[in-house]
This record gives C-alpha cells, structure tokens and sequence, in this order.
C-alpha cells in the first residue's frame, strides 16, 4: 500500500493545545512517535502508525497501551530520536511532514531541533508546530498570507546575504543577518501577503500564530 505524502511527528517536548492538534488530524497523517512522543499522544488520544527510537523514555504503561502498535527500536546513540523518526520517513518515500512536541522547556533540546531542521529540510519539506508559532527553513524564497500586525522572526542560523522582504514593516533591501551580528526578529506583516527571499545562508521563518500577536 502507498503510504501517504503527509506525516506527522510527535517528539518528547512541550505539545500545542487540542486546538491547534485537531486540524492536523483531519487529513489522517501518517503518525509517528519519536520515541518519549508516545506518551505525549496518549495522553491527547491519539494513536500512532508507528513508535520509534531507542526507547529511554516511553513508559511501560504506553507500551502496554499502544501494544498493537509496531515499535521499533534502535540504540544508535549517534543520531536523536527525531532524526530516526525522518530516516524511517525518508526511507518510506514521505515528501513531507509536521513536527509537534520539538520545542519546550529545554532549550538545548529545541535548538538541537533547529539544527535537525536544517539538516533535513532539504530532503524532506518539514514545518515545526507549537501553541505559539510555526517554524520552517527559507529556501530562496517563500510567499505566505498573513495578518496584517502578525509578527514575523528571521532568524539566521548562519551568514545569511541578499535578503530582501516584501509586506514586513521593517524591510530589508538585500541584506545581511547572521548570529551575534543582526537577526531579524519581531518584525510585522503590513499585508495579507508577505515574501522572504534571499541568496545564501540558512535562514529560519517564524510565523507567530495571529490569535498571540
């Protein structure tokens, strides 16, 4: 059977409300649970396709719970648990997916994340989620709508050059951001359509939701 395009990954971290869940779940994703993330969807009722990872942090009550559910488990300690969630995707053929539960309390966690975004973005499309904004990597150049007063962050994770913005309040006319010199946060949408597009560098988009701005 050919698996569907979409998946949905539910890491170990802080998940959005039912509210922001329950429309990801319409289109019946492929779901998988990056390890400890199993906990996280029984406790929002959701049931997986697949558990994955090495498994240090599922509890014996979830395994009991989900023991129809394939788990598979790999002790490679070189690569995290959201990094054998996308290798199964990648070798599944998905072209795309949404990642809840990768941001939270540990900030060396979710910037960690932000690095697997980077390193995978380019092999499969990839969109972070959580109960405040949605995360995704620039490639060349992106159009979205927005709400007029939304806020916008770029957000460099490197020397990003030629970046220029379209519908933002403070522009950039084929600019410079990088780490420690010039970031781009906290910006705001002036239109219902915004553009970011740029020449070189790994530039991360911060969409926060409208109903927080």
């Amino acid at each position: 059977m050919k698996p569907p395009k979409h998946a949905l990954i539910i890491c170990n971290g802080e998940m959005p409300s039912k509210k922001i869940i329950a429309p990801l779940l319409k289109n019946k994703p492929y779901i998988v649970c990056a390890d400890g993330g199993a906990n996280k969807a029984r406790a929002f009722g959701i049931t997986p396709q697949v558990i994955i990872g090495d498994l240090d942090s599922i509890t014996q009550q979830t395994r009991k719970y989900f023991s129809s559910v394939p788990i598979i488990h790999l002790t490679d300690q070189n690569s995290t648990d959201l990094e054998k969630a996308l290798d199964y995707l990648l070798t599944h053929k998905f072209s795309s997916a949404t990642v809840i539960g990768a941001t939270g309390d540990r900030p060396d966690h979710t910037m960690a994340n932000f690095s697997i975004l980077l390193k995978y973005h380019k092999k499969i499309s990839l969109l972070f989620l959580d109960e405040r904004c949605t995360v995704e990597v620039i490639q060349r150049r992106v159009t979205f709508p927005a709400v007029i007063g939304q806020q916008i962050s770029l957000v460099p994770m490197g020397r990003c050059t030629g970046i220029v913005t379209h519908g933002l309040k403070y522009p950039l006319h084929y600019e410079t951001l990088a780490p420690g010199v010039r970031e781009g946060s906290s910006n705001e949408a002036t239109s219902t359509r915004v553009s970011v597009s740029l020449k070189n560098g790994p530039l991360l988009l911060f969409k926060i939701h409208p109903t927080i701005t």
